[in-house]
């Protein structure tokens, strides 16, 4: 699991990218974060604003980017137990200085 709640200590820049929704509700969220922990990467920027997906650098060796995006969309859609959602590779940055 990869979190980032602020920045990194020893650098001026901080990042994520992802491949996962920001289609996702606080208590939703808090279920995954909770009881999914181990099996997805996930980051919470802001507050209320979630992001949840895999970490491009999770993909396979032997997998397709196809591939990629069908697996992490069908582990959400499976821990969330819902399929009425949106994907995408989503990014953040921030400057510190």
């Amino acid at each position: 699991m990869k979190i980032r709640m602020g920045f990194v200590s020893n650098s001026s820049t901080s990042s994520f990218l992802i491949y996962g929704t920001d289609d996702i509700s606080s208590e939703e969220y808090d279920l995954i974060s909770d009881k999914y922990y181990k099996e997805i990467d996930y980051h919470c920027p802001y507050g209320d604003h979630y992001y949840i997906g895999y970490s491009w650098d999770s993909i396979k060796d032997d997998e397709t980017g196809k591939q990629f995006k069908d697996r992490v969309e069908s582990k959400i859609k499976e821990l969330l137990g819902r399929d009425n959602m949106s994907f995408g590779t989503y990014e953040e940055a921030w400057r510190d200085g």
